[in-house]
């Protein structure tokens, strides 16, 4: 569990971020198991993702593979405080590319959450 510290301090390198990138900032987490008893945290913030790397995003998906694709619009979002790190993350775990991607997505519309009814 979070101390109030790390708490307070992460509230205030979150604005700091928000100014820098201009206000549209998303964190993205999840939890990936490491084995049957430990699981290991991933923590990322993307800028909102531009349509053209969206565009490039679909294109890429079904000339080179989701995985790739993925890894190519997620370094197009994401800060560059947190490059390095979600570059290295995706090397060692690449389903993260995947699941992150899918949320990124959904940023710019494309959700699971339609619902269509014949009238």
């Amino acid at each position: 569990m979070e101390s109030k510290e790390n708490i307070v301090t992460q509230a205030s390198s979150d604005e700091q971020l928000k100014e820098k990138y201009g206000g549209k900032l998303y964190r993205v987490g999840m939890t990936v198991p490491v084995d049957d008893e430990n699981e290991m945290e991933y923590v990322y913030r993307f800028k909102r993702p531009s349509v053209p790397s969206y565009d490039r995003y679909i294109k890429s998906a079904s000339q080179s593979g989701i995985t790739k694709a993925s890894k190519v619009f997620m370094l197009d979002a994401v800060i560059d405080e947190d490059r390095d790190k979600l570059t290295k993350d995706m090397e060692e775990n690449p389903g993260i590319a995947i699941t992150i991607g899918n949320k990124l997505t959904e940023i710019l519309g494309l959700t699971n959450t339609a619902n269509l009814k014949k009238l």
